[in-house]
Formats: structure tokens, C-alpha cells, sequence
């Protein structure tokens, strides 16, 4: 999260949609005002200076070797609402705001497999400690292990679930409707266009927390009316999606 007073916009970020980066590009590009904007970034880390050098000396920050304090709700602070800013009396419900978006199904995709690599690091603790899985480790492995499983347990079995909706409410929610938003494939050229249209000086291109988490597994064992669902669900994301994407391609 940023809020640039100096030049009259906020950066804020749903989950997985490039916002680490992002928030690193208007960071390095010399529009904010360190001692008086404000910003924050996850880990607790003093500034972004001490939070780069980490990542560039933790492989961009690798999710699989990630301390507790770098993901999950950990996240909060950083991954704050342009809503709930405002309500925060932080900001004009007016102010100007940019972002990340993400095609619905291939966030889906990444929540899917972020939550497989989490549930496996920690089915590996427990066989280390007790010798064995175990009960949370055999369910979330029933649960989460595949596609079809996975939309069933979150979207029917466990959707009231306060935790499950609070990952999984829309990216949208975390912008304005007057949000100007970058599609992931073309966060590059979208923050630098804004960055020098503000006056700043672009970084070269920035991939924190990149992977190489591939949505086509997901894509091809997600059945196709959960598709369609999931596409209803969160038919704003696909249009905020579809016209940032359109922009460069």
C-alpha cells in the first residue's frame, strides 16, 4: 500500500496480482516523498531499501522458503482496501489509485497452487516431527490436492466461512471504481507509462515474488461449469481484466 501525497495517487493490491512489484516500481521511481507519503510493505521491514535487498538476497522473495511474515495474513497492512483506507479517514474517497488485475482463472489457478505448496511444506513438518500426517494435513490434502475438490470445498462446502471469503472476496474490491488498473502479463508497460506520465524516472523491469507456477494444470482439470461460475462470480475482475489486458495486446 502507498498513499502519495506529494503526487495525488494511491497504489493498492489484491492478492496475487503483481502488487509486490508494482509497489516496487513507484518506490524506485522517485514520486513519493519518503518522510512524508506513506507506505507500506509486508515483513515489517524498516523501508524498501532494507525490503529489496532481502528479496534480491531470498531468490525475489521464493514462496516456498518464505518466513510467516511474508505471506498470508501477515499480508493485511500491505494488502489494505482503497475502501478501507478511506473509511481510515487516509485518503479522499476521490483520490486517484492504480493496481493490479488478474484473469479470474488464472487467479484462482495461483491461489490453487500457492495453497498446495503452503499445504505441503507444512505435511512435511509434521511427518518430520511426529512421524506421520497429521488429521489437518490428510484433510486439506483431500481437500485441496485437486481442482474440482478444491472450487468444491471453498466455493460450496466452506464459502460461509469467514477466512475463505476474505481470500477469496474480488480483486476489484481492493480498488475504486475510478481505478486506474495493469493487467499482470503487461505490469511493465503499464507502470512505466504511469511513472513517466507523472514525471518519475521508470526502474528497469521488476518481477518480486515471480514463479514458476503454471495455471495449466488448473485450467485443464477445472471442469468446465466451474469455469463458467467462477466467470459469473467474478465477472467484474474479468472486465477490469479484459480492458487493462487490452491496452497492450
Amino acid at each position: 500500500m502507498i498513499i502519495c501525497n506529494s503526487n495525488n495517487f494511491a497504489v493498492t493490491r489484491a492478492q496475487k496480482t503483481g502488487g509486490t512489484s508494482l509497489e516496487m516500481y513507484i518506490l524506485e521511481s522517485g514520486l513519493v516523498d519518503y518522510d512524508n507519503d506513506i507506505y507500506t510493505l509486508e515483513g515489517g521491514f524498516a523501508n524498501w531499501q532494507e525490503f529489496k535487498a532481502y528479496s534480491d538476497s531470498h531468490d525475489n522473495l521464493r514462496y516456498s522458503e518464505l518466513p510467516p511474515d511474508l505471506y498470508g495474513d501477515n499480508l493485511f497492512e500491505a494488502q489494505v482496501s482503497f475502501h478501507d483506507l478511506v473509511s481510515q479517514g487516509k485518503i479522499q474517497p476521490q483520490m486517484p489509485c492504480i493496481g493490479g488485475i488478474r484473469h479470474p482463472l488464472h487467479w484462482l489457478a495461483s491461489l490453487f497452487y500457492y495453497a498446495n505448496v503452503r499445504r505441503k511444506i507444512d505435511a512435511k513438518k509434521s511427518l518430520q516431527k511426529f512421524g506421520k500426517y497429521t488429521h489437518t494435513d490428510l484433510y486439506l490434502a483431500e481437500h485441496f490436492s485437486e481442482p474440482n475438490a478444491s472450487w468444491d470445498f471453498v466455493f460450496e462446502l466452506k464459502w460461509e466461512d469467514r477466512h475463505i471469503k476474505e481470500n477469496l472476496k474480488a480483486q476489484t474490491s481492493y480498488y475504486p471504481d475510478h481505478a486506474q488498473l495493469f493487467n499482470i502479463e503487461n505490469i511493465h508497460e503499464h507502470a512505466v507509462s504511469f511513472i513517466e506520465s507523472k514525471g518519475g524516472v521508470a526502474p528497469e523491469k521488476i518481477t518480486i515474488r515471480a514463479s514458476d507456477n503454471d495455471p495449466t494444470y488448473y485450467l485443464e482439470n477445472l471442469s468446465e461449469d466451474r469455469k463458467q461460475r467462477a466467470l459469473e462470480i467474478y465477472q467484474k475482475d474479468f472486465l477490469a481484466w479484459e480492458k487493462a489486458y487490452s491496452v497492450y495486446n
